[in-house]
């Protein structure tokens, strides 16, 4: 027999109103809400052996005593049933899996079954019985003296949420150490990085090194001029060329310094690769100074990059020697 349109809609809301006592119990210790769904005449066996009450004022004065007290939990794999075993009253049939939330630090997951029993009264479902079903006290036939099995599920959830910790930790670890190592503004490696490199560079060895120091010409002037955000989309746009040329092996070690340190290319490809970041950065309208050394066999991290920022320097003092004072 098909069901009215009508009673399917009674049917649905007992079913959330069995969902919603699980959710504002477990999830949400909302004891209130409960007390709200409740019938006037109200029956009760809980979880426990001493948890059994009749009627509502009682119970209700029995939930308070919950409020604070229930640790936070998840709940999925919710499956519910109704019967409408005479007009108006239903009674639901439903199971799902509760397991506490890991910030609780309390590790449990059980799959846990409740009936509740509605009767349907000013165009709602009241809850006049519920009956929670405890799997502890549940034996497998493989149980011998003890629910073997519900420890079992508990020893592999308390794992699950100790593998989730370890991912958590090593994202959180990631990110400090990006954060830790990047420029915020371009997004190539910072001073930090830059001293880590230099430092960790002393103690090995390199078939060739090549060290670029850069330096923006007029940056001041463009943050004087047109403001410090234009001084920053300059600062940018600069990255991006000597990031595009050398992927990687770039950093911004001070506002308007950058270093390039490479151990890749032999010393043709990388003169190369020099003039083609020289001649992409002017033609983008930009001024910058340059110094750079290249080394094969002889290579000291160190004394190169003071070779390179020495040449850059004397390339600024020119620079801005050509324009006198109105670069500054």
């Amino acid at each position: 027999m098909t069901l009215s349109t009508a009673e399917d809609r009674k049917i649905q809301a007992v079913k959330e109103s069995t969902s919603l006592l699980f959710h504002k119990h477990y999830c949400e210790n909302d004891v209130k809400a409960m007390i709200e769904l409740f019938d006037d005449k109200l029956s009760w066996i809980g979880a426990a052996e001493h948890e059994y009450a009749v009627g509502t004022e009682k119970i209700s004065a029995i939930f308070q005593q919950f409020a604070g007290m229930v640790p936070k939990c998840n709940i999925w794999n919710e499956e519910y049933d109704v019967i409408n075993i005479s007009p108006d009253i239903y009674i639901c049939s439903g199971r799902a899996w509760i397991a506490t939330d890991p910030s609780t630090n309390i590790y449990l997951r059980v799959h846990q079954r409740i009936t509740a029993v509605f009767r349907w009264a000013d165009g709602a479902p009241r809850c006049c019985h519920i009956h929670i079903s405890n799997p502890y006290s549940e034996m497998t036939q493989e149980d011998v003296g003890f629910p073997t099995q519900i420890g079992q599920l508990t020893y592999e959830y308390l794992h699950q949420c100790i593998d989730e910790y370890k991912r958590k930790i090593r994202e959180q670890t990631e990110t400090l150490k990006k954060l830790s190592f990047e420029d915020s503004l371009t997004g190539l490696f910072n001073r930090n990085k830059f001293n880590h490199t230099m430092q960790s560079f002393e103690t090995e060895s390199f078939a060739c090194l090549g060290v670029v120091c850069i330096d923006l010409n007029g940056l001041k002037k463009v943050n004087d001029q047109m403001g410090h955000s234009a001084g920053d989309s300059l600062i940018r746009r600069t990255a991006e060329h000597i990031s595009r040329i050398f992927p990687g092996i770039c950093y911004r070690i001070g506002g308007d310094e950058f270093v390039v340190i490479d151990t890749k290319l032999e010393e043709n490809a990388f003169h190369n690769a020099v003039s083609t970041l020289k001649a992409n950065i002017a033609q983008d309208d930009i001024s910058v100074s340059m110094g750079i050394s290249w080394r094969c066999g002889d290579c000291n991290i160190k004394e190169q990059f003071d070779e390179a920022d020495r040449k850059m320097y004397q390339a600024k003092s020119r620079f801005y020697s050509s324009y006198a004072h109105g670069w500054r």
